[in-house]
């Protein structure tokens, strides 16, 4: 909208230059580095209460939206260190129960998966475009759902932890939508949510500052409502808001498919075995497996149809007849199925960890080997260019991965599939289960070494997750907590504490329904992929077909001063220049009381355009002051560049992206007719 100051060449105080302006600092404002990395630091911060034990899973929403207000205006190397130090604080928090196993573990896998959080950081500028605000919010949800499956996969098979998305398995409403897109979907959901809230933020303040302009009372723009400049304002800023209350609140109407299949009375085995008990697989120690035996003959007065030990239950007794004895003993005086974790040696004396099926009479007649293993907790890559590390020889052994994910059978069960520990937070696993005839899924872990830190209940997270992908029971049991059961809908409908021995039983059912994400898979971080490649190259293919050069990534807040006097013919075709450039530079024309209607050309232009903005002086008062104008409005308004340019088009608006090019290397650029190269026209 047209902007109208008054008054805006009054004569010069005594002794004041001619082209000052009153309250002009010509010197930019203080810049605080340090200000916007702290800010991120906060930022990323507060998102790790969205997950245990805080668990305020609409912190989610908010957190994130910071870190892109910051880093959108930044060039990528900014971004990213902005999105480092967000991550930084995120996982540091997050994942602060990994300093049990140390300092150098701690640091080196937060830094780690903060790396894609700089990532973000840096893409998104590259992805923000103000002329195309909701088209920049759903691209910087893509690309931060992109970056989550990637480190899902990468390095050393990935590490799923801390994803956007399972801080909303407490969101009722929004939960229901991983049936469809799994916990993909609801990252991108989460993600969008925040890069809206920026742009209606952005568009509460454009809003204020046209309120703040037409010089009306508060009062009077309030009556104004829908009927003055400010109603469809107000409907646009609503409108960002609108569409994520929309996308949260949608998916509560999803149906989730309820299991069909007969019922089963399961119990879990938990024992205490404390933090302070170094369990070792291969030692001496025969507790944990007596431990479970013991809990497991309680079963005696009433059997279930299935009893499942954690994992590592049985160690070290699988290579001790004697406890072996006491095991596969106390499983058929029971008589009941049983699923176990135990360390198993292989022909070549090769480590396993696996989960074995006992029938009834306490054979093993299916066997399940881990194929995820946990690096550096499990075995060590690249052990022996590591082996000075000392921190390393609390891990004096390598385990073999499994040959592939297997569905266990039995008598008297459904085909079920059964992931160990760590593995239930990669969701393709449990979706590859399913989808090989799994009717009911089982985790297994043992988090003893997490003792009551939030690690359990960030684990039982996942689970939760994989419940409703995969619209099956999840029966997750641990061996020294937290056990429960999980409905298909997500829910927690049985639990068992930390270090609480004992059997938690409860009823499921087996179900053979197939959710959208077993069948298509992570079509949503694919999708998303597709998305952020789209909006990247878009702008370039249209700069190509112009045959302009491409512009390097990021683009910083541009405003174009335009003094103008007496050009009506020009400044339409300037501003018209300007506005078609994908760089999404700002305009403002300082017109000097053209008496030809140039003023007119401008309001014109205006009114379809919002990032043009007149400034109309009374009468002609300077080219240099007129620049100054510009200046101030520029810092004042935190623009990132300031461009002269005339407006007789003398400037071809075309040449611009090279001086914004340019500027990136240098402080000032100055473009000149008058060098090899240049032309006068």
């Amino acid at each position: 909208m047209p902007e109208v100051l008054p008054g805006q060449a009054s004569e010069p105080a005594q002794g004041q230059d001619q082209d000052a302006l009153p309250g002009l600092r010509l010197t930019p404002p203080r810049r605080r580095p340090w200000a916007g990395l702290l800010a991120a630091a906060a930022s990323g911060a507060l998102l790790s209460f969205s997950l245990p034990p805080a668990g305020l899973w609409p912190l989610a929403l908010v957190s994130l939206a910071p870190l892109v207000a910051l880093a959108r205006r930044a060039r990528p190397p900014r971004g990213a260190a902005l999105g480092f130090v967000f991550g930084v604080a995120y996982f540091g928090l997050t994942l602060s129960w990994i300093l049990l196993f140390g300092e150098l573990a701690w640091t080196g896998l937060v830094l780690a998966q903060a790396a894609s959080v700089a990532a973000f950081g840096a893409v998104t500028p590259v992805l923000w475009r103000d002329e195309r605000p909701l088209g920049s919010a759903a691209g910087l949800a893509a690309a931060w759902t992109v970056l989550e499956w990637v480190r899902g996969a990468w390095p050393l098979g990935g590490f799923t932890w801390g994803q956007l998305g399972s801080s909303q398995v407490g969101n009722p409403a929004l939960l229901p939508l991983a049936s469809w897109g799994g916990v993909w979907a609801l990252t991108f959901v989460a993600a969008l949510a925040n890069a809206l809230l920026v742009v209606a933020a952005d568009r509460v303040a454009a809003t204020s500052r046209v309120l703040a302009a037409s010089g009306a009372p508060a009062a009077g723009r309030a009556r104004r409502g829908r009927g003055g400049p400010a109603g469809p304002r107000a409907v646009a800023t609503l409108r960002p808001l609108a569409l994520a209350a929309g996308l949260l609140l949608a998916p509560a109407a999803i149906p989730l498919p309820a299991a069909d299949g007969r019922a089963l009375d399961v119990a879990t085995v938990q024992v205490d075995v404390r933090p302070a008990r170094r369990l070792d697989p291969l030692g001496e120690d025969r507790a944990v497996a007596r431990m479970n035996v013991v809990v497991h003959r309680r079963l005696l007065a009433d059997p279930p149809d299935l009893a499942v030990w954690g994992e590592s239950a049985l160690d070290p007794g699988a290579s001790d007849p004697a406890v072996w004895r006491e095991v596969t003993t106390a499983i058929r005086e029971v008589g009941a199925p049983t699923i176990a974790g135990s360390i198993q040696r292989g022909p070549r004396g090769e480590l396993f960890n696996e989960a074995l099926l006992f029938d009834p009479s306490g054979r093993v007649v299916d066997r399940y080997a881990k194929v995820h293993l946990v690096p550096f907790g499990e075995y060590v890559p690249w052990r022996g260019a590591l082996g000075w590390i000392s921190a390393l020889e609390q891990i004096p052994y390598d385990l073999t991965p499994g040959e592939g994910l297997r569905v266990l059978r039995g008598p008297g069960l459904p085909p079920t599939g059964v992931v160990i520990c760590f593995e239930n937070s990669f969701p393709s696993l449990d979706r590859s289960l399913v989808r090989r005839g799994a009717r009911l899924l089982v985790v297994i872990t043992n988090n003893a070494s997490y003792g009551f830190s939030p690690a359990s209940r960030q684990h039982l997270l996942m689970s939760r997750l994989r419940a409703v992908e995969t619209g099956r029971w999840v029966v997750h049991a641990a061996i020294t907590g937290i056990s429960a059961f999980i409905d298909p809908r997500g829910r927690v409908v049985a639990e068992a504490g930390l270090f609480e021995p004992g059997i938690l039983r409860h009823a499921v059912r087996a179900s053979g329904a197939v959710t959208p994400y077993v069948r298509f898979g992570d079509w949503v971080p694919w999708g998303s992929l597709a998305l952020a490649l789209g909006l990247v190259a878009a702008p370039r293919r249209r700069r190509t077909e112009r045959g302009e050069p491409d512009p390097l990534p990021g683009r910083p807040r541009t405003l174009v001063i335009l003094p103008t006097y007496e050009e009506r013919e020009t400044i339409g075709r300037v501003l018209e220049g300007l506005m078609a450039l994908p760089e999404a530079v700002d305009a403002l024309v300082v017109d000097d009381g053209s008496p030809d209607g140039t003023a007119e050309v401008v309001r014109a232009v205006a009114a379809r355009e919002p990032r043009v903005r007149l400034v109309e002086r009374p009468r002609k008062s300077g080219l240099a002051s007129a620049y100054l104008v510009g200046f101030r409005r520029a810092l004042e308004e935190g623009y990132d560049l300031a461009v002269e340019m005339d407006s007789d088009l003398s400037h071809d608006p075309s040449e611009l992206p090279r001086l914004l090019d340019a500027a990136r290397r240098a402080d000032l650029v100055i473009g000149s007719r008058y060098v090899p190269g240049g032309s006068v026209t």
